[in-house]
């Protein structure tokens, strides 16, 4: 039966536009020896085979990591039959579309030398024609994906003439693209939040006015957000005010990052974000790259000290580790109050939300509404965001 994956060509998709002009998908696999011997039919032998010889070659990196990038090194030389459909992410807001046309071959002193011949289609799938959940499973974690279970739209997008597109002819070596600012990142994770229900706003740390010295390095967070109750009728909001007003809302602070890419900048990070964020009800470390292999140490942090972590993409995130939920620390609420006036507006809009009686609640919301960040209302603004920005999409 004809399966449909999703496979990622390099850290986001990288590789593709090469893999596209020049007819094959492949693996990074650091173990550069012809696997022609090892094609074994079930991936645990494979992986019992070359899980110790890639970690000592990576001897940084954990077990985990080992088993992931072997897991999917047989899955691209084994593991896809000739005929499955393969939809490889381009970084640029679409997919290309195509069909497994070959075994196994090697071929050494290339980027990705663990190589399937495929036979790329003249179309390509637009990510904002997918389904909510083709997107999301599409866009989950991993180098490879099946995505099966949504082939009949699938189907149907490459079908549709308004779904597809033809690819222009593309040069065959990649050109990195140009780098992007952290504070970019910003509008992406505020809608992303939004569409969570949760109101943020980011906290320009240069507006401080205490001179930024090692003492006060790491306490401003960079965007706050706020999630409130919401319920259709009035009456059952009251009751909770009156019963369990510290129930009516949850702050939330988050610290983010352009990048992690070891276990020592990991720890760095996290820390920051706890220093940053542990005063709120759920604090975050949120990054829109994660190097591969770090995942035991990111759950060891989650588990020890509550922190969350977020992968964020630019049409979407995911959590890897939920925060922890604690009381609200009014002693740091009170030094960021007096250091910085975006904080203090934000807490003091926030307040008056609050207090507000039941006639002025909609006035103090929308008044509260008003400080928040903008965020995007379509995917074609947010992919637009990203071309003039130079964040990968």
């Amino acid at each position: 039966m004809k399966q449909y994956n999703r496979v990622m060509l390099g850290k986001g998709g990288k590789y593709a536009k090469m893999c596209r002009q020049e007819g094959f998908i492949g693996s990074e696999f650091e173990v550069m020896q012809d696997l022609s011997d090892s094609l074994y039919e079930n991936w645990r032998d494979f992986n019992k085979k070359f899980i110790p010889q890639w970690m000592t070659l990576m001897p940084e990196k954990s077990k985990r990591a080992a088993g992931i990038i072997c897991g999917f090194t047989w899955t691209i030389v084994k593991g896809l039959q000739t005929g499955d459909v393969v939809l490889c992410p381009s970084g640029e807001g679409f997919y290309y579309v195509g069909t497994i046309a070959s075994d196994y071959y090697y071929v050494p002193n290339t980027e990705l030398p663990h190589r399937r011949k495929v036979e790329w289609m003249d179309k390509v799938i637009q990510r904002k024609d997918m389904s909510q959940k083709l997107r999301n499973s599409s866009g989950s974690i991993g180098t490879c994906c099946d995505i099966s279970r949504y082939s009949e739209e699938i189907e149907s997008l490459l079908a549709k003439q308004g779904a597809v597109l033809v690819v222009k002819p593309v040069e065959v070596h990649y050109k990195p693209a140009k780098s992007f600012e952290e504070r970019s990142l910003h509008k992406l994770f505020c809608t992303y939040l939004r569409n969570r229900n949760i109101y943020a706003k980011t906290i320009f740390h240069e507006k401080s006015s205490t001179k930024v010295d090692n003492a006060q390095k790491w306490v401003h967070p960079d965007i706050v957000g706020v999630q409130f109750e919401e319920f259709k009728k009035d009456e059952t909001l009251s009751l909770l005010k009156a019963t369990e007003p510290k129930e009516t809302v949850h702050i939330y602070s988050y610290e983010l990052k352009r990048k992690i890419e070891s276990d020592s900048q990991l720890k760095q990070c996290y820390f920051q974000a706890l220093s940053n964020s542990s005063w709120a009800n759920f604090g975050y470390l949120v990054a829109f790259e994660i190097a591969d292999g770090l995942e035991e140490e990111m759950e060891r942090l989650n588990n020890a000290f509550g922190i969350g972590i977020i992968l964020m993409q630019a049409n979407d995130s995911q959590i890897i580790c939920q925060a922890k939920e604690k009381k609200l620390d009014f002693s740091t609420i009170e030094k960021l109050n007096i250091l910085n006036p975006d904080f203090c507006m934000f807490i003091g809009k926030l307040s008056k939300v609050l207090n507000a009686t039941k006639e002025y609640t909609g006035d103090a919301r929308q008044s509260f509404e008003k400080i928040c960040d903008r965020v995007f209302e379509t995917d074609e603004e947010i992919e637009k965001y990203c071309i003039d920005n130079n964040i990968p999409f």
